[in-house]
């Protein structure tokens, strides 16, 4: 029975991935393109959605696209120890940085929302820039150690950290900590601030109607964004979590196959904000349907100007 079990995540993995890699490419890229656009680059809360757009395309491209090798039993960590410690530490990097964007998202919209002219003025794109890149430097900080700790072992184990130190036990339950407890408490914990300011504030009626239109849906876009991350990436995290804290649980087979199943709603809410935000922002519908028929006329002048440069070129023929 377990047996069977496996074989059917395996394939159900090998079938999914797949999917999740190309709308993960396709969606994340038309966001960067379309958060770029005019109506939507001048606000705070896009840059952070652009961040996390480009985050979840690194993601989508070399993270996701191991696990799906791995379903095949082409293991890209067991090339070479330097391929080991670099797709660790990419991964860790990008799973850590998706939710914390999404927290910077949310902090913004709760100091956009408030009646405090003070917290409004952190909700800017120059503060958004400096908060994007502190982040970064952070994360890439934070899980430095797994340029040191990962290595390609040669006993059987594969690509895994060297190291079973206590201090190292401890830095590595904090890290989890950080990635699995800390940012869905912050997303809810801002969210429902911003629901408060929203409920008890008119500020976004002091500036302009279309802009206060665009700050509305980001809102929405976030808030929804907030469950869906939460919705698919906590049953990871307490597995995770379940397998790091020290205690006496010893993990079977079916646990392992319930970790699969969970890891492939983690990898999908990589490429679920562009789903979102064309079903509840009317302003990215419209941007996306702008940029759509641009392409369009491209394509359309493209082809027409070759047939009238041949029909030009007949004419000069007939007349000669």
């Amino acid at each position: 029975m377990s047996a069977s079990l496996t074989e059917i995540t395996t394939k159900l993995a090998q079938i999914v991935l797949p999917v999740i890699i190309v709308a993960g490419i396709v969606g994340n890229t038309l966001n960067i393109i379309i958060l770029n656009r005019p109506n939507l680059r001048n606000h705070a809360c896009s840059k952070y959605f652009l961040a996390l757009a480009s985050n979840n395309l690194i993601y989508s491209v070399f993270i996701i696209s191991t696990f799906l090798l791995n379903g095949f039993n082409i293991n890209g960590q067991m090339v070479s120890n330097a391929l080991c410690k670099i797709l660790q530490y990419t991964g860790n990097i990008c799973a850590f940085l998706s939710p914390y964007f999404i927290i910077l998202a949310s902090i913004d919209r709760f100091c956009a929302s408030s009646s405090n002219a003070t917290l409004r003025r952190f909700s800017n794109i120059v503060i958004a820039k400096y908060f994007i890149l502190i982040v970064v430097i952070c994360s890439l900080l934070l899980y430095i150690n797994s340029l040191v700790l990962y290595e390609l072992r040669d006993d059987g184990y594969g690509c895994t950290s060297r190291s079973k130190s206590i201090f190292n036990q401890v830095f590595l339950l904090i890290q989890v900590l950080l990635f699995t407890a800390v940012p869905p408490i912050l997303m809810l914990v801002f969210g429902f601030l911003t629901i408060y300011n929203i409920n008890r504030s008119r500020v976004l009626q002091q500036v302009t109607k279309s802009y206060r239109r665009t700050e509305g849906q980001l809102i929405r876009i976030l808030f929804l964004q907030v469950i869906l991350y939460i919705l698919l990436n906590t049953p990871l995290c307490i597995l995770y979590l379940m397998l790091i804290i020290p205690s006496s649980f010893i993990p079977t087979v079916q646990f392992f196959i319930a970790f699969t199943v969970t890891q492939i709603f983690f990898h999908l809410s990589y490429t679920t904000p562009f789903f979102l935000y064309i079903l509840s922002a009317r302003v990215y519908r419209e941007e996306l349907i702008h940029l759509v028929s641009k392409m369009c006329h491209l394509r359309r002048r493209a082809r027409i100007q070759p047939m009238s440069m041949t029909n030009q070129l007949n004419r000069t023929t007939a007349r000669n």
